[in-house]
């Protein structure tokens, strides 16, 4: 499997931005990518993540394009992740959970989880919200996955994208 390189147009300059508190001030986060693509065929797919949220509320929305026509017509789940892209699809590291979740909370009410449906052209959109903020560190990306999430285990097949996003700032 061939990975490529992508440059992070929007998410260099962010991640120097000085701290807040996770998310209190009203400014999204807006980041272009993907930093990464690990599978040659979604070599030409971009990314664009803009991040919204307030004290007690996080929103992400997810546009990819340029997906290869193999995609159109499926289902991708993506994920908000602890680590920053890598090299190795690994290096993102598991799922974002919050870590607030009381025991026994399903996943899909500790995770962000967002399904893409890839339209012709090759193009996908999604949005979701959580209802809890991102710490500044607790996350650092965005994973694009080959299948859909699977709402028992959160797995969603090979990772094919992934975007280093500055959660928390």
């Amino acid at each position: 499997m061939r990975r490529t390189a992508i440059t992070v147009t929007a998410a260099g300059a962010a991640l120097g931005l000085a701290a807040t508190p996770a998310l209190a001030c009203p400014k999204p986060i807006k980041v272009k990518g993907p930093t990464y693509a690990y599978d040659k065929a979604f070599a030409k797919a971009k990314t664009r993540i803009v991040v919204t949220g307030k004290k007690k509320r996080t929103t992400v929305r997810l546009a990819v394009s340029g997906l290869p026509a193999s995609a159109v017509g499926k289902t991708l789940g993506a994920h908000v992740h602890k680590n920053a892209c890598g090299p190795k699809p690994a290096d993102a590291g598991p799922h974002y959970q919050n870590p607030k979740a009381r025991p026994g909370t399903p996943l899909h009410a500790k995770e962000i989880w967002l399904e893409l449906k890839v339209r012709k052209g090759g193009y996908a959109v999604a949005k979701t919200h959580a209802r809890w903020a991102i710490a500044k560190g607790d996350a650092g990306s965005v994973v694009v996955h080959a299948k859909p999430t699977d709402h028992n285990t959160g797995d969603a097949g090979a990772r094919l994208l992934c975007t280093t996003v500055p959660f928390g700032r």
